[in-house]
């Protein structure tokens, strides 16, 4: 068996100082996530008395990025004559 040396708590501080690092830089981003996650939050529609976990805010995000593409590839499609046609050739009737 061999010898305890001062090696051996040198080591255990070591581990403990990177495993401290490595927690430090993963608390940091996670808050950065969250901060990010939150300010898109405050983009989407919705109800303010909803309290939005993140997975909702991620695929509330995503349902409303969806459909904003949408239409407006339907607008780049279309010349963006429909709406603005109907909506004038309407008044003017």
């Amino acid at each position: 068996m061999p010898e305890m040396t001062e090696k051996a708590p040198l080591k255990k501080q070591h581990r403990k100082k990177n495993r401290e690092t490595h927690n430090a830089v993963e608390r940091h981003r996670k808050k950065k996530i969250n901060a990010g996650i939150n300010r898109i939050g405050e983009l989407i529609p919705c109800s303010p008395a909803l309290k939005q976990s993140k997975n909702m805010i991620l695929d509330q995000a995503y349902k409303y990025i969806t459909e904003m593409k949408r239409q407006n590839d339907e607008l780049l499609l279309n010349g963006g004559n429909n709406e603005q046609g109907m909506k004038g050739g309407q008044e003017d009737k």
